[in-house]
């Protein structure tokens, strides 16, 4: 039995215990996914808001918040053993627990114990090829159009609303964000709650409408990216931000012929989102992230992160990010959030790496 194999055979009973077993105390369960703290990024599971989803179709993790990313039972293991500083053998201590703990729950009959260079190999090896499951675009008919004062106030344009075909739920209250791949089809729809006590769970999320949960993994797309691929291959440039907002802003501020900016839809950048754009014939990135770091040793942390990112994918293009070194931004303000002189400002001196 291979990892890929035994992770089919994991039930979504033997996921919550398995998750609780990493430090999870709470979790939300629905039809098509199970929604759990994101003990990924967070030590204190009770500090972490409930933004980490498994989707049961899948049997993959989602996490919505600074990881971006998709994964299985056993990335989030290494996940969480990496974020405590734990010292773990890949397969001693995350393959061998889950499977001893399958066998006497008899949900596999054998397991293929092979090596532990092999199958670590293997699972390095052989990530899971992500299929963007498409929707039906005319369920975007449940929505009106209606622009927000909330981001009306933001300085978003209803120009910009109108091209990204931004809607409203009335009966959610809540900003429709709809998800395109880049050839144009619906691939999922995010939600900007405007209610005080979806908070916890998450301002932005996927939206469900009756027992269906329009979500996709966010790691494998660039939201924008249909509405200006053809600006990046004729540019060769792409602004790289945390947000849907931060799109519709710089969108605003220049226009559709000049806009060569998408999203990321969180603090994570896949490998799969900077092929993307190097397909495309962009050459050049620069990394427009909200602005984090409330001490100096926080901030530095930060930097580092930056800083890694550009030097892990130089060898695919040129990289930079930009740095809010004269205090232009407050703490979690986006480089577009202050107007475009001041995104300007902090454009004209990006870090290259």
């Amino acid at each position: 039995m291979t990892l890929k194999e035994l992770n089919e055979q994991l039930t979504p009973e033997r996921i919550i215990e398995l998750v609780y077993s990493l430090g999870g105390t709470t979790h939300i369960e629905k039809k098509d996914c199970i929604i759990f703290q994101t003990l990924c990024h967070n030590e204190n599971p009770e500090e972490a808001s409930l933004k980490l989803y498994y989707y049961k179709n899948s049997k993959l993790f989602t996490c919505y918040t600074h990881c971006g990313e998709s994964f299985d039972i056993f990335g989030l293991f290494e996940r969480r053993y990496n974020l405590l500083g734990i010292q773990y053998d890949f397969y001693k201590d995350i393959v061998l627990k889950v499977v001893d703990d399958l066998k006497k729950k008899n949900y596999v009959e054998s397991f293929d114990y092979k090596s532990y260079e092999t199958i670590y190999s293997d699972f390095h090896k052989n990530r899971p090829i992500i299929n963007l499951k498409e929707y039906d675009s005319g369920i975007l008919n449940c929505f009106i159009k209606y622009y927000t004062s909330e981001w009306l106030n933001d300085g978003i344009s209803k120009a910009a609303m109108d091209k990204y075909n931004i809607l409203y739920s009335v009966s959610q209250n809540k900003i429709i964000i709809p998800h395109y791949s880049i050839g144009g089809k619906l691939i999922g729809i995010r939600g900007h709650s405007l209610n005080p006590e979806d908070l916890k769970i998450g301002k932005y999320m996927p939206i469900s409408v009756g027992e269906t949960t329009y979500s996709h993994p966010l790691g494998f797309n660039l939201y924008g990216i249909n509405n200006v691929k053809d600006n990046l291959k004729k540019y060769k440039t792409a602004i790289l931000v945390e947000g849907e907002k931060s799109v519709l802003l710089y969108e605003t501020y220049y226009g559709s012929a000049a806009n060569i900016c998408v999203a990321t839809c969180g603090s994570s950048i896949h490998r799969y989102q900077i092929e993307m754009l190097k397909k495309i014939g962009v050459n050049r990135i620069v990394i427009a992230f909200d602005k984090e770091g409330k001490d100096y040793k926080e901030k530095q942390k930060y930097y580092q992160k930056l800083k890694n990112y550009c030097l892990k994918f130089s060898s695919l293009c040129k990289m930079g990010f930009l740095w809010d070194y004269q205090k232009l931004l407050e703490l979690k303000d986006s480089p577009l959030d202050k107007g475009k002189e001041t995104f300007e400002k902090l454009l004209r001196r990006a870090i290259y790496v």
